[in-house]
């Protein structure tokens, strides 16, 4: 009976299809799912960002090199600096702390699953809104394409005369992104309801005390 039902288990399995597949993805709510998802996205992005380092680093090999403009080495700079920190360094942070965190607290999954997935797909909306400023920055005034401001966007760098367009505009609003945030609540939230359940039993007194303890 126990090797039937592995049997069946298995076909049921490989008998999914790829919608329902990627269904299941854009669903989840799984803290394991969405762990991988942060991990495997930051990779993708990983591999753009050394790819415009590539670039970069062509560009420098020899004096007056005509590799890429300087217009061009300007955006690929700032877009290889933002999508290091923002789409690759931190969203594997995140991705850890999503498939970790519940595992060594020894929880089910994390706090606010829903909007710890939300958290999710706001990360993956900014990371594409900052690479379509390549086709949206320019606007209607035709001016500018992809944020050329360095990667700390100082003055006078982000002003008018040195960037036109709406290029500066894409990179603040990817920067403005709350998935981090979200990230951080779900975390600090999950320990906090963990120990709380731990050490004092019951959720809510245990909650009381450790705000208590803390203001």
């Amino acid at each position: 009976m126990a090797i039937q039902e592995i049997a069946l288990t298995t076909s049921r399995a490989s008998g999914i299809s790829l919608i329902d597949r990627l269904h299941g993805l854009v669903v989840t709510v799984d803290h394991k799912k969405l762990g991988l998802m942060y991990i495997g996205t930051a990779l993708v992005f990983l591999v753009v960002a050394g790819l415009m380092a590539v670039a970069i680093r062509l560009q420098l090999a020899v004096p007056n090199n005509t590799l890429l403009e300087p217009e061009v080495f300007n955006r690929f700079f700032t877009m290889h600096g933002t999508a290091m920190v923002f789409l690759v360094g931190m969203p594997i942070i995140a991705g850890l702390g999503n498939y970790l965190v519940p595992l060594m607290i020894g929880t089910r999954d994390m706090a606010f699953p829903r909007l710890n997935a939300f958290g999710y797909w706001m990360f993956v909306f900014g990371a594409l809104l900052l690479y379509f400023s390549y086709l949206g920055a320019p606007g209607l005034n035709g001016h500018g394409s992809a944020p050329d401001v360095g990667w700390f966007a100082y003055a006078p760098l982000t002003g008018r005369a040195f960037s036109r367009g709406h290029s500066t505009d894409y990179w603040i609003q990817r920067r403005r992104s709350c998935c981090w945030l979200i990230v951080t609540l779900a975390v600090i939230s999950s320990i906090r309801n963990q120990a709380a359940r731990l050490y004092f039993g019951n959720t809510s007194f245990g909650s009381s005390v450790i705000r208590r303890s803390t203001s």
